[in-house]
């Protein structure tokens, strides 16, 4: 295990980026490089650290199929919702105390649930479903082990345990969810070599967009559908529970994404779904700020029932966010 030691950390030209983010410097940088220069650099660490982190993720996953690593078989603290329909989601802070705009996903959730029961967690009835290893929740007293690092381990162990259907807080939905996703032994949406409009949401997130094969970026976790014990979905979290039993770091935000990918074009290549464009549940998205135009709205939500939103935005009269929290 020695080996992996240095799997969490900054390959050099992070950590000599990283100097330009101390105080004194981060002033004389913004002061002195251009705005648009910045971003090429920043997305040139990125696309770094990115084939980092990736390198090490193979080491990791190699010790993982050669039975170096531990194995984690979780068991259903309620037996009786394995392999229900169920929609999971989950607000660690408390139910009650969302933002609106999780208010408002939240109603759309129940609005087209369909058949399938929603079931939201929080800290206080976690416990109630799941029995995640205890060094998980000494790890979330350190400053570095996110809300959305361990929002990562619940919704892969409730499907791994569960299954049934993850959405993120900020999914809207606008119309059921397709029953052709529903039934796949599991799901996400992935980047797909055929989207329009490449340049176009490259600009729009360059750190999370793009097409180049160098590129490890390429699913959307907000939206997962597994069966109990799927093996891609089994694997991933079994990865990720080795990886905090044993790390203190985190190498990239994007890990997951950066462990899929490794694990999706490699050892667990005959197991991927089908891609659906992901570029797909990110176009209200791009539109949230926008002034609101009826037309183009319809012709989103024929395109896709499912949205992935963000927390803040502008409440400015007419725009899609204000449609969406007023009116829709």
């Amino acid at each position: 295990m020695n080996n992996l030691r240095n799997i969490s950390k900054s390959c050099l030209t992070k950590q000599i980026f990283s100097l330009t983010q101390k105080p004194i410097i981060k002033n004389v940088y913004r002061t002195f490089v251009p705005r648009k220069t910045r971003k090429s650099i920043e997305v040139y660490v990125d696309r770094k650290q990115q084939n980092y982190t990736s390198n090490k993720f193979k080491e990791f996953i190699e010790y993982y199929f050669n039975t170096r690593l531990s194995k984690f078989n979780l068991s259903p603290v309620q037996p009786e919702l394995v392999n229900k329909k169920i929609i999971w989601q989950y607000w660690g802070q408390g139910i009650d105390k969302c933002p609106d705009i999780v208010t408002k996903c939240f109603k759309s959730v129940d609005e087209f649930k369909n058949d399938y029961q929603v079931i939201r967690l929080d800290d206080s009835n976690l416990f109630d479903y799941l029995n995640l290893p205890e060094f998980i929740y000494e790890k979330r007293k350190h400053k570095e082990f996110r809300p959305a690092f361990f929002s990562d381990l619940i919704r892969l162990a409730l499907l791994d345990v569960y299954g049934g259907i993850w959405l993120d807080a900020t999914i809207l939905l606008t119309d059921f969810i397709p029953s052709k996703i529903k039934n796949m032994d599991y799901f996400m949406y992935q980047r797909d070599h055929l989207t329009s409009n490449k340049e176009m949401w490259i600009r729009y997130d360059p750190l999370y967009f793009d097409w180049d094969k160098k590129h490890k970026v390429n699913v959307l976790n907000s939206i997962i559908i597994s069966k109990p014990k799927n093996i891609v979905i089994h694997t991933i979290l079994e990865l990720l529970l080795n990886y905090w039993a044993t790390q203190n770091h985190v190498p990239h935000y994007f890990f997951f994404q950066i462990l899929y990918e490794e694990l999706i074009t490699d050892k667990l290549i005959q197991f991927k779904c089908e891609i659906i464009d992901d570029t797909l549940p990110h176009l209200l998205q791009t539109m949230l700020n926008d002034s609101f135009d009826q037309g183009n709205f319809k012709k989103i939500i024929e395109k896709s029932s499912i949205h992935k939103l963000r927390y803040k935005e502008d409440m400015s009269p007419n725009t899609y966010y204000t449609y969406i929290m007023k009116k829709l």
